[in-house]
């Protein structure tokens, strides 16, 4: 099948692989939801079972925003929020505009 018609062979190779990956990431994208609101930041996760996490903005201590090369390009980035402890209470990966979420908590608590 190769020899005979290279190109349907490569796109048929790369729609087997692609199309189950862009539906994974779709699935995943939509179950991931973050609200930032005048007291609190909530994170829900899931579709069928949810998982929420809530975090008062008084509490917020630490927001890390990390973006590689090419999430900078893509305008996406990985967001880690952290209160009292060494670990984050709420990390997400692949946010849009993730230093918009970092303002949001630095604007609420007075800080620059």
């Amino acid at each position: 099948m190769f020899r005979s018609n290279p190109l349907l062979f490569i796109l048929l190779l790369v729609s087997v692989i692609g199309i189950p990956g862009l539906v994974i990431w779709w699935l995943k994208s939509i179950s991931e939801r973050l609200a930032v609101s005048d007291s609190e930041i909530l994170l829900e996760r899931g579709l069928l079972s949810k998982q929420r996490t809530q975090l008062s903005l008084a509490s917020v201590r630490t927001v890390r925003v990390t973006q590689s090369v090419f999430q900078r390009m893509f305008g996406i980035g990985n967001v880690e929020i952290f209160s009292a402890g060494d670990y984050a209470e709420i990390a997400i990966k692949g946010m849009p505009d993730p230093n918009r979420v970092r303002d949001l908590a630095a604007r609420r608590e007075g800080k620059p």
